[in-house]
């Protein structure tokens, strides 16, 4: 890995880069039988999932069968993932039972995954369990309802999704619901999204997750005023550990960014550990059967190199994501300009994906550099793994500096949502960019950077 703290071999100083606000198209790339990757995890047969779950239900009583030595040994678990992810083999338990009362194995545990229903009679299962509330949000094909589990009285949020509606106006989007269920499904992590259960009918699907009421991470930064190293530190190892964990089921996200990024709840003090941060929208995401995968999609500004000259590509693609993601916390802008819409060669893109670090970072510690130095790389057979990542000294806080201020808090745009956005805000970052690149061919000094947009995924 190096000497982590030795200064990369990139220029220190030069511009960020903010993204254009025009618009993408809103509309996915149909995931089926055409993915050159083999069909997602929906489009299997569902005996063939059903096997699957039973060999790896069997899998794991095995494990807990060896002595107290197994993953599921309470006694001898070792964490992988920093210390972050659940025990299987635990006393946590769901507040909301998945399944009637839970799947139990010869062991004993209770089967985590969400309960799926599926029937004529769902409308009627989901009222029976829970009580519907107000309107959180309302989408092109979805609304979100506050709700509340009759049994327990615990509040979750659950997603109503208009099957006609999807088939009628966007084609194929139903596979990216179903393949975020199925990750969901498999993943059971304090820094992803939980998903409880899903009832499925022929014109309705209701997804019952964890109700997300702290907003977004970086509206939280950017309301706190101040954040420093060590802070920024700590957030990152929480979203790491979770990378890590994902990883380690052979689930590569493929559209991680700030917007990905939810709080459980405001944050009620300075503390660090007060910051429950959580990843969210697996949507586009991918249950890796094979080495590599081949589908374009993401989203502008976070795509690895490899993704963006249509090549094969594998989880490293995550690492390069998470990479923006910690350069954006640390310096409140992005690191490359990627709107290109000719896809580089690899002579250009040796050009294009130089780090540089903006002038307002000057002080930022050889340690964070290292790390984005490791994760930034555009080879991603050299790129750092999220396992790598975790390790590093930085991530596990131990080069933090906990007394340098970064200026990230002051430049971040916060979201629509957090206020303070007007209409024409998107058309007014296009332009400003434009103009930014042409001075940028007559001059070679630094540009002010411009805060950064939100984009959607395609």
């Amino acid at each position: 890995m190096g000497n982590q703290g030795s200064q990369p071999t990139a220029q220190q100083e030069g511009p960020c880069f903010c993204l254009l606000g025009g618009n993408l198209s809103q509309q996915l790339r149909r995931l089926g039988n055409s993915d050159p990757i083999g069909t997602p995890m929906p489009d299997t047969p569902q005996y063939q999932r059903r096997m699957r779950e039973q060999v790896k239900d069997a899998f794991i009583e095995q494990q807990g069968n060896g002595n107290g030595k197994g993953k599921n040994g309470n006694s001898s678990f070792n964490s992988r993932f920093g210390g972050l992810e659940e025990d299987p083999g635990g006393s946590s338990q769901l507040l909301l039972p998945p399944s009637g009362n839970g799947r139990r194995s010869k062991n004993g545990t209770t089967d985590q995954r969400a309960g799926v229903y599926e029937g004529p009679d769902c409308e009627q299962k989901v009222n029976e369990k829970y009580e519907l509330l107000e309107v959180l949000g309302v989408g092109s094909t979805s609304t979100v309802h506050r709700c509340r589990n009759r049994a327990n009285q615990e509040g979750y949020a659950c997603k109503i999704i208009d099957c006609t509606l999807i088939e009628e106006r966007f084609s194929g989007m139903m596979a990216q619901f179903q393949t975020e269920i199925e990750a969901l499904r498999q993943l059971q992590h304090p820094s992803i999204i939980r998903l409880y259960d899903v009832f499925i009918s022929k014109e309705k699907i209701y997804i019952v997750m964890e109700l997300m009421e702290g907003g977004e991470l970086f509206d939280y930064v950017v309301q706190k005023g101040t954040l420093t190293e060590e802070e920024a530190s700590g957030i990152v190892r929480k979203v790491t550990s979770a990378l890590v964990y994902m990883h380690e089921k052979n689930i590569v996200h493929r559209d991680l960014k700030p917007e990905n990024l939810l709080l459980k709840k405001k944050p009620t003090s300075n503390s660090n550990a007060d910051v429950d941060v959580k990843i969210i929208d697996f949507g586009l995401s991918k249950a890796m059967e094979e080495p590599v995968a081949r589908t374009f999609l993401g989203t502008r500004g976070y795509l690895a190199p490899e993704m963006l000259q249509r090549r094969d590509y594998t989880r490293a693609v995550d690492s390069w994501a998470l990479g923006v993601i910690v350069f954006v916390l640390l310096c409140g802008c992005l690191p490359f300009d990627d709107d290109s819409a000719t896809v580089p060669s690899d002579d250009l893109v040796k050009a294009k994906f130089i780090l540089r670090f903006p002038r307002w970072a000057k002080n930022l510690s050889s340690s964070a550099k290292n790390l984005l130095s490791h994760l930034l790389d555009v080879n991603p057979r050299s790129r750092y793994t999220a396992e790598q990542a975790l390790a590093h000294p930085w991530v596990r806080g131990d080069t933090a500096p906990s007394g340098n201020m970064l200026a990230s808090p002051g430049r971040i745009k916060p979201s629509p949502a957090a206020g303070n956005q007007g209409k024409n805000t998107a058309a007014r970052i296009s332009k400003e960019n434009a103009a930014r690149r042409q001075n940028e061919l007559a001059s070679e000094l630094s540009p002010p950077a411009k805060r950064i947009p939100r984009k959607q995924s395609f």
